[in-house]
């Protein structure tokens, strides 16, 4: 029953946006690029709760090269039309997502900007104004189950299984299985080292309880 309601809900948020993404994919098709896909998106990072999951998800679903429609952006996700994603993604609110392919399973916390690369405007030309430069776009990679923490920066490839830690600024490529902490972000210790696991769990057992009410 839970997996029919969710066929329904798609197929509601499908017939919901619609209207803004017939006439894109039209005047994509006449002028050989994107004409009102940001202002779409904008706009659709602006519907709350459930309602902006379904139709953000059916939205970037027909929209982008790959986004399948169990992934889900929270409000005031912004994404660029070439990213790409895996199955089961999701984000937290206010996220930014550009030249980006990002594999399954991965979490991106709210306030994380994945870049395109390390070069928003050209710097060759020192005559030129940066904002006048063209721009170096790189495609970032993050590999299967990463999660990348609140507020982070990343513009470097990262591997599978690693954890970007919050406010991290990752300005190279990483390795998979790694925690990487930092700015410039540096990669503190391995994912799933049993020392570190077994730290955690002696944590666990010594943190006071909060006395009863």
């Amino acid at each position: 029953m839970k997996s029919l309601l969710k066929q329904v809900a798609h197929v509601i948020a499908t017939a919901l946006v619609a209207p803004l993404m017939l006439p894109e994919l039209l005047a994509q098709r006449v002028a050989g690029r994107d004409v009102w896909f940001h202002t779409q998106t904008e706009l659709l990072s602006l519907v709350p709760g459930k309602i902006g999951l379904y139709v953000r998800g059916a939205y970037y679903h027909r929209m982008l090269r790959r986004c399948p429609l169990g992934c889900g952006f929270q409000f005031g996700t912004i994404i660029n039309l070439e990213a790409e994603f895996g199955e089961r993604v999701c984000s937290g609110a206010n996220v930014r997502i550009g030249v980006a392919t990002v594999g399954d399973d991965c979490i991106i916390s709210g306030g994380a900007h994945i870049l395109s690369g390390k070069f928003s405007h050209g710097v060759t030309d020192p005559t030129v104004p940066f904002n006048k430069q063209p721009p170096s776009v790189a495609r970032v990679h993050l590999g299967r189950n990463c999660w990348v923490g609140a507020n982070a920066v990343v513009m470097a490839d990262i591997g599978e299984n690693c954890i970007v830690g919050a406010g991290a600024v990752v300005t190279r490529p990483f390795p998979s299985d790694k925690i990487i902490l930092g700015n410039p972000a540096r990669a503190i210790a391995d994912t799933f080292d049993p020392k570190l696991i077994e730290g955690r769990k002696v944590n666990a057992m010594a943190s006071p309880k909060m006395p009863a009410a």
